[in-house]
């Protein structure tokens, strides 16, 4: 048989299979080139798809990185609901906020890289009208999904969870990604535990 037969029986990947090879390919570029510097169509090529494919998924370079943020930031809002018996317990319970910090903190370090890839998005956003209205979808998604999920996973308890309370941990825990990625030193870990023990301790007690 030859490629060009074999190629015609493959099936046509589904569109989430390729959103997901897309969005994986752009986080390396976005880490690697930053995002002006990142090329769509050295992302396409690297996912194994055409620029056209790109386009019809993610609408432009702008969508695809917020794609991208989106999936990064909800790597870490999954630190906080990883446990929802350990959540709702982290309303009375000192210790379970201990244990919540540290895995939070945990995330954090460990996505700390990507995350600062805002940081150029959001300086960039400031001077373009079209990256802020990208930019100001995103942040507002991101805390209003957080908040559903918080309070379905603490409902019941008694704990009074606002947009205010999604906003709070969605910009802290960023704020300390990027403060770490720059300088470890200044933001190491154990600080960071501690930071966000007092935050959740204030959200959720």
């Amino acid at each position: 048989m030859t490629s060009t037969e074999q190629q015609a029986i493959r099936p046509r990947p589904k569109r989430v299979e390729v959103r997901a090879r897309i969005v994986a390919a752009a986080q390396e570029a976005f880490l690697r080139d930053g995002y002006q510097r990142a090329n769509i169509g050295d992302i396409a090529a690297a996912a194994g798809f055409s620029k056209g494919a790109v386009y019809s998924n993610f609408g432009g370079k702008a969508d695809l990185f917020a794609a991208v943020i989106n999936a990064d930031t909800s790597s870490l809002a999954n630190a906080v609901l990883t446990s929802s018996q350990r959540l709702v317990a982290a309303v009375r319970d000192p210790a379970a906020i201990d244990a919540l910090a540290a895995d939070v903190a945990d995330a954090v370090v460990a996505e700390s890289p990507a995350l600062t890839m805002l940081t150029e998005f959001r300086s960039l956003a400031a001077g373009d009208a079209e990256l802020a209205a990208v930019y100001s979808k995103l942040r507002v998604e991101q805390r209003r999904t957080l908040l559903a999920d918080l309070q379905r996973r603490t409902a019941g308890t008694g704990a009074d969870l606002s947009e205010a309370s999604a906003a709070l941990i969605i910009s802290l825990i960023q704020s300390l990604a990027g403060e770490h990625a720059v300088a470890p030193d200044a933001m190491p870990t154990d600080l960071i535990k501690s930071i966000i023990r007092v935050a959740m301790k204030g959200i959720l007690q």
